[in-house]
């Protein structure tokens, strides 16, 4: 048997999801800004090359080339190391690391061979060690290990400086291009760094929603344990006095015992609604914040009005999770708003976001359901659009709030 989702539920993959979507944008923003440098030094050096000789025996044309074979190069090699900071990489090895893995190994051959390319075509040494040596900041290192690393790389660039300083005296740009290889280890090391901070809160941000639904879980297992558990045995020893009534000749005793055991099974019933009534009906303002909070974990800017007098209103509930789960699944805009308030002898509740995408109505099948559980308590359903903003309005009677959950199931 299929176990029924609940709108929240949805509601709630789908901000997942979203969320999921911004880890994966921060992570191709750090690894693009990563060749962006990666780029950019090796390509400094080589403009410095085209301006520093003027001769006309192909040494131009040749260190040109050989600067563009070295950042094709060192760009290669920087990609084959971002591999190990892909989110299912840090995954499974849980930010440990151990040996130089193959791939690793293959990526900094390439950025050797890109060192000595530039090296050559430079006739300095800073450049093809700068590139190496953001390479190996940009390393999953253990924890406590990176920053040492970046320390000593550095430290050997401003040596490499302050001993090549006279042939790059020569120029007074050329310090440009020197202070951008110098500081490659920090800006890499720093990048990572970052987004390794990123992965931990949404791995701690998944861990947070993963034990509050395993609670609720258990506080849910234990009510029924306590509820049924009780009810169940009183049953039994009833049932169990009814057996022994009618084995003495006592139909009329039995009679009573059996009929003591329907009213606890009655009871038991009772205890199950109570207990289901309790988990689903949820006092609106706490539901319409919970929906703003959705709303804005899936990147919406949210404007909320609520009534402060506004209680439980079960009928409404329903239509409040249906509502936020069509904007998440149907909507593509930046903005929406959620309001309830009360006009007269009736409850208004209002939604709207802007783009509602190409769907014809912004809402799909769930505007039929919306609107059955609106007309069952007397209530109506009204669609707008104007421009590019779509609003769904809920109008329901004030006494809407006694209607009993299970007369709309």
């Amino acid at each position: 048997m299929t176990t029924p989702t609940s709108a929240p539920d949805r509601g709630a993959r789908i901000g997942d999801r979203a969320l999921g979507r911004g880890v994966t944008a921060t992570w191709w923003y750090t690894a693009t800004a990563l060749v962006f440098f990666q780029v950019i030094t090796p390509l400094s050096w080589v403009a410095w090359i085209a301006l520093r000789y003027d001769d006309t025996a192909g040494r131009v044309e040749l260190g040109l080339w050989l600067g563009l074979a070295a950042t094709i190069l060192a760009v290669g090699g920087l990609a084959v190391l971002l591999r190990e900071y892909r989110p299912s990489a840090i995954a499974q090895h849980d930010g440990e690391r151990r040996a130089l893995r193959l791939g690793e190994l293959v990526g900094l051959v390439i950025m050797l061979v890109a060192a000595c390319l530039l090296g050559v075509a430079t006739g300095t040494w800073l450049a093809g060690v700068g590139v190496v040596a953001g390479a190996l900041s940009a390393r999953a290192w253990p924890s406590g290990i990176r920053w040492r690393v970046v320390t000593g790389l550095t430290v050997v660039l401003i040596a490499l400086w302050i001993v090549e300083a006279p042939a790059l005296s020569t120029r007074s740009d050329l310090y440009v291009p020197a202070l951008f290889t110098t500081l490659l280890p920090a800006t890499f090391a720093s990048s990572m760094w970052w987004w390794v901070i990123v992965l931990e809160l949404d791995r701690a941000r998944q861990a947070e929603s993963a034990l509050a639904a395993t609670r609720e879980r258990l506080r849910l297992a234990n009510d029924v344990h306590d509820l049924q558990g009780h009810h169940l045995q009183v049953i039994a020893l009833q049932l169990e006095l009814a057996e022994r009534l009618l084995e003495r000749d006592d139909p009329a005793g039995a009679a009573r015992e059996i009929a003591r055991a329907r009213a606890a099974v009655d009871d038991a019933r009772q205890g199950t609604r109570d207990l289901a009534s309790q988990f689903r009906g949820v006092p609106l303002p706490d539901e319409l914040e919970n929906a703003a909070d959705l709303l804005r974990s899936a990147g919406l800017e949210v404007a909320t009005n609520v009534d402060t007098d506004v209680g439980r209103i079960d009928a409404l509930g329903p239509i409040v999770r249906e509502s936020v789960t069509n904007v998440l699944k149907h909507g593509g805009g930046r903005h929406a708003s959620l309001s309830l308030v009360r006009n007269a002898d009736r409850w208004v509740y209002r939604i709207a976001n802007d783009d509602p995408g190409d769907n014809d109505t912004g809402w799909g099948s769930g505007l039929d359901g919306m609107t059955t559980r609106a007309e069952a308590v007397g209530g109506e359903v009204r669609v707008s659009r104007e421009g590019t903003t779509f609003a769904l309005t809920v109008s329901l009677p004030a006494d809407a709030a006694s209607v009993d959950l299970e007369e709309l199931a």
